[in-house]
């Protein structure tokens, strides 16, 4: 007898044993021609006297107050915007008539291995920031007046030091590390020919 894959029968199969047995055929037979153990069919059997049904009966425990479909829902948002807080997922579970606790979204997203991690303080320049400024300013440093009214300049950075946005938490897979930014020093500045 090979071994099954699932743990719990089909509602079909058990539905089969019962009609088997309703044709008066031994658990021996039923077990033979349905390839499931003796003790299997007997419990299918016995479960069908007492409750007149093979459906699975309503189990122990409290549901879960956010279903699959939520949970798959959560993910997608916090994949596609990972600075999202769970107060702000609690506010559009909300909306959609479902009352959780951040903590309740939190564990849901820990399970399928997102972890809230908030994004280390850096200083806005490096030592190697800082040196490549250095060599960019003494390659431009002897360039007369008229190189630089060519020079289209386009400052488009926002400066922000420690501000709220680095309060967030980010949420990530485990051990992903972050996507790397390069930037190099002369893409505030375009030449115009």
């Amino acid at each position: 007898m090979e071994k099954r894959k699932t743990k719990e029968l089909s509602e079909d199969l058990r539905s089969k044993i019962v009609r088997k047995h309703g044709q008066s055929q031994g658990y021996k037979s039923i077990s033979k021609d349905l390839n499931v153990p003796v003790s299997t069919v007997r419990s299918v059997i016995n479960k069908f006297k007492a409750h007149g049904t093979v459906a699975n009966l309503p189990r122990c425990g409290r549901k879960r107050k956010i279903n699959e479909r939520f949970q798959r829902k959560i993910v997608r948002m916090v994949e596609k915007e990972p600075r999202l807080t769970s107060k702000q997922l609690q506010a559009v579970l909300q909306s959609e008539g479902t009352t959780v606790s951040t903590r309740t979204i939190r564990r849901r997203l820990n399970e399928k291995g997102l972890y809230g991690r908030i994004p280390r303080k850096t200083p806005l320049l490096t030592q190697r920031h800082k040196k490549a400024r250095l060599e960019f300013a003494k390659t431009y440093l002897r360039k007369p007046n008229t190189f630089w009214k060519n020079v289209l300049w386009s400052d488009e950075t926002k400066v922000e030091l420690f501000g709220k946005r680095h309060q967030h938490r980010v949420y990530r897979k485990k051990n992903r590390p972050s996507k790397k930014r390069t930037r190099s020093p002369q893409s505030n500045m375009a030449e115009v020919p």
